[in-house]
C-alpha cells in the first residue's frame, strides 16, 4: 500500500519531489514536411539539466532542432522532474525524452549533439561526476545500432536503470 508521500499512476509509483509536467511542447508531436519515414533514422535523444531555466532550455532545443533541415517529425515527453542522484547537493533536475527521424548517420548525429550542448552552455569537461549542468543531451537509441565505442555506446548502457530516462520513454509511448 502507498505510504501518505506516495501514490500509484499507472503502475509508476509517484515520489515526493518527483512529478511530470505537462506544456504546450513537453509532450508535443511536431510535424515536418518529410513524412516519408522509411528511408529515415529514428533517433532517440534524452535530454535534462538543473541550472538556469531548464524548461526555457529544453524549448530553445526543441526549436533549434525543428528548424534544422535533417530532423523531421519530432516528438516529445513530459518533462519529469526529479531529485539529483550522485552529489546530492544541487537543484532538481528536468528531463524529458525526443524521438525524431533523420537522414543522417550515427557519427553526424554525434557530432551535432556535442555541438548543441556547447551552444547551450555546457563546459567541455564536467568539474565532477553529476555535476549540475545547463543542458545533457544524451543518444539512447538510434535505429537498432548497437556501438561500444569508448566515446559513444547504443543503446545507451543506462537506460534501463536511470528513472529519468524510463518514466519519459514509457509515458511518451503511452499510446
Amino acid at each position: 500500500m502507498p505510504s501518505k508521500k506516495s501514490s500509484h499512476y499507472l503502475g509508476i509509483e509517484k515520489k515526493e519531489n518527483h512529478t511530470l509536467f505537462f506544456t504546450p511542447l513537453f509532450p508535443s508531436i511536431l510535424k515536418s514536411k518529410n513524412t516519408n519515414k522509411s528511408n529515415l533514422h529514428s533517433l532517440t535523444l534524452g535530454i535534462g539539466g538543473n541550472l538556469k531555466s531548464p524548461i526555457h532550455t529544453f524549448y530553445k532545443l526543441l526549436s533549434w532542432l525543428k528548424k534544422h533541415p535533417n530532423f523531421f517529425y519530432i516528438s516529445t515527453s513530459p518533462i519529469y522532474k526529479n531529485p539529483p542522484f550522485g552529489y546530492k547537493n544541487q537543484p532538481h533536475f528536468y528531463n524529458a525524452t525526443i524521438k525524431l527521424y533523420t537522414n543522417l548517420c550515427i557519427r553526424e548525429v554525434f557530432s551535432i549533439i556535442f555541438y548543441l550542448e556547447r551552444r547551450f552552455g555546457r563546459a567541455r569537461k564536467r568539474e565532477f561526476k553529476n555535476a549540475p549542468r545547463i543542458l545533457d543531451i544524451d543518444i539512447l537509441f538510434f535505429d537498432d545500432l548497437y556501438i561500444n565505442f569508448p566515446h559513444l555506446k547504443l543503446p545507451h548502457p543506462y537506460f534501463k536503470t536511470r528513472e529519468s530516462v524510463i518514466i519519459p520513454l514509457m509515458v511518451q509511448h503511452l499510446d
